[in-house]
């Protein structure tokens, strides 16, 4: 059986709502310059909805957000790869800001985030803000979950789930313990519940083989050159692996963190594009036109065929030229008689 065609999407003039997340759903995805995307989350039309009352209200809300999330999710999944490829693109202009503003404490995303927003329209940068708002405050709990995971065997999923329910109602209570109307009832428990299904996507997908994936694809971009060298002469591959994902994943991993929070960001208002935020974004594959390094670039490289080098001459040809240019010589009807004598 053949491998499906890969999809290419173009946005031209505008994509707007179910038209950007085809646009972004594509294999490669191309945006013209001066084009209008517009991203934001579930709606349901007022007619159509039942009288509301209280427990109406509470399910559809729930259900919006419900849905929202797992829309931002596939989301992820689609533009992973572009927004991955944008961080390790700008990873010099990363170091040279973390130098030139003495940020030696600040992570590479929160750095990222600088090199990047001025780069941005407005509306992006709103955007990009409340991704590191949210990537800020939940990334405590998802390096919790990480860092101590429990090794044991265990033999039901649900002994797991409720580990992580009463890690989360612990940080719930800890991040709002300045406000004293919050409540668990009035607006908690549905943050607790939101809270849940990020962390259980986000571990999901650190313990599946995209991770492993990604660690491999950018290990030669990351890692320094003698490095790189020393984990590729691993002889078995398993092995080569696992180091490649040792070395990686704290880089990797809260990249990954601020992208999901990138992409709920986008299920929320609405938000208005330009081509370039949805490049950096990682909405897009390329922006035509302009010199924003893409993926394609890699692709489709080739090295420049060899120049040709003349044939050089073997002995028998120069002794040919050699007697023909004698002969040309003795029958020259202009040569000098003496010349070619005294010759």
């Amino acid at each position: 059986m053949k491998p499906p065609c890969k999809v290419i999407t173009v946005v031209t003039t505008k994509a707007q709502s179910a038209a950007a997340d085809l646009l972004s759903s594509g294999d490669y995805a191309i945006a013209c310059p001066g084009c209008s995307l517009l991203y934001h989350g579930v709606r349901t039309a007022a007619s159509t909805l039942q009288p509301l009352t209280a427990e109406r209200s509470e399910l559809l809300a729930h259900l919006l957000r419900m849905t929202n999330d797992a829309f931002a999710m596939e989301l992820a999944k689609r533009a992973e790869d572009r927004f991955t490829f944008r961080f390790m693109m700008s990873l010099g202009e990363v170091n040279q800001y973390r130098k030139s503003h003495k940020a030696h404490q600040s992570s590479d995303v929160d750095c990222f985030v600088k090199v990047v927003s001025p780069k941005l329209s407005p509306g992006a940068r709103q955007v990009f803000r409340k991704a590191h708002e949210r990537y800020a405050k939940y990334e405590p709990l998802l390096t919790k979950f990480t860092s101590q995971r429990d090794s044991r065997k265990r033999k039901r999923v649900a002994i797991e789930e409720a580990r992580r329910i009463k890690a989360i109602v612990d940080f719930e209570t800890h991040s709002n313990k300045t406000n004293p109307a919050w409540t668990f009832k009035n607006g908690g428990m549905a943050r607790l519940v939101e809270d849940f299904f990020l962390v259980a996507e986000y571990l999901e997908s650190q313990q599946s083989d995209r991770l492993r994936e990604w660690c491999k694809t950018f290990a030669s971009v990351h890692l320094q050159h003698e490095e790189y060298s020393r984990i590729t002469e691993i002889k078995d591959e398993e092995t080569r692996n696992q180091a490649i994902v040792s070395k990686l994943q704290p880089l990797v991993g809260p990249l990954w963190s601020f992208f999901v929070a990138l992409c709920h960001a986008l299920q929320e208002d609405e938000n208005e594009l330009n081509a370039t935020d949805a490049y950096w974004l990682g909405l897009v594959d390329e922006v035509l036109g302009t010199a924003m390094p893409t993926m394609r670039w890699f692709g489709e490289w080739r090295d420049d065929a060899p120049t040709p080098q003349p044939e050089p001459a073997s002995a028998e040809k120069v002794d040919q030229h050699s007697k023909e240019t004698d002969t040309n010589a003795t029958i020259s009807p202009t040569a000098n008689p003496t010349s070619i004598e005294s010759t």
